[in-house]
């Protein structure tokens, strides 16, 4: 809410044909969820075909791991994706290319059309969850890591796709999602441990 006001501004800024941040958009579409949800799919499909019972315990373990991990990936991305679906839906924001015609306010709830699906960022809700997966999975790398992924979400500005709200906002919300199942499992002795007084969970061995 206290971004809104700057949208206007900030787009023309970011996607002017002078500005030297035109050539990020080339790499947008790392914020594609295929990137990430297919091959957690698959990983886990093909350890689920496994024949554990003829593996050594050792070996057990580390797939058993992997499985878990592949499988928070696929339901986090996922979920995260789902409700931002169903919020662009709802909300019907229209997009940057109609904002001299339209402006930054125009909402159509319940309208459909990808040209009023714009708030929230869907490739910035991915990397949001990437973002925070990434976070638990390597935390000595954590600042940098959710840095990354904040910087891919903002070429969707430079894209001309989003306005720097829906980036915002979709970072957020697939961020929080994925924290928010890593926690739940959590608390249900599942894949992750919680630590008293702490953000982010840890990998449960």
């Amino acid at each position: 809410l206290m971004l809104h006001p700057y949208d206007e501004y900030l787009s023309r800024l970011f996607t002017s044909p002078d500005s030297s941040l035109r050539h990020l958009r080339l790499i947008t579409d790392i914020g594609l969820s295929k990137w990430y949800v297919v091959p957690a799919f698959v990983i886990a499909v093909c350890l689920i075909a496994t024949d554990w019972q003829h593996l050594p315990r050792s070996r057990r373990r580390r797939l058993h791991l992997v499985y878990t991990q592949a499988s928070y990936a696929f339901w986090a991305i996922s979920l995260a994706g789902t409700f931002t679906a169903a919020a662009k839906f709802i909300i019907g924001r229209a997009r940057p290319p109609f904002i001299d015609t339209l402006g930054t306010g125009s909402f159509s709830p319940f309208a459909g059309g990808d040209d009023l699906a714009s708030f929230p960022s869907g490739h910035s809700t991915t990397m949001g969850a990437v973002g925070a997966i990434l976070a638990l999975w390597f935390p000595r790398w954590r600042v940098p890591l959710i840095l990354g992924t904040m910087f891919i979400a903002f070429t969707r500005i430079v894209a001309q796709a989003h306005y720097p709200t829906d980036t915002v906002a979709g970072y957020s919300a697939g961020f929080l999602i994925a924290i928010a199942l890593a926690r739940f499992l959590a608390s249900r002795d599942a894949v992750f441990r919680c630590e008293r007084g702490r953000f982010f969970p840890t990998i449960r061995p």
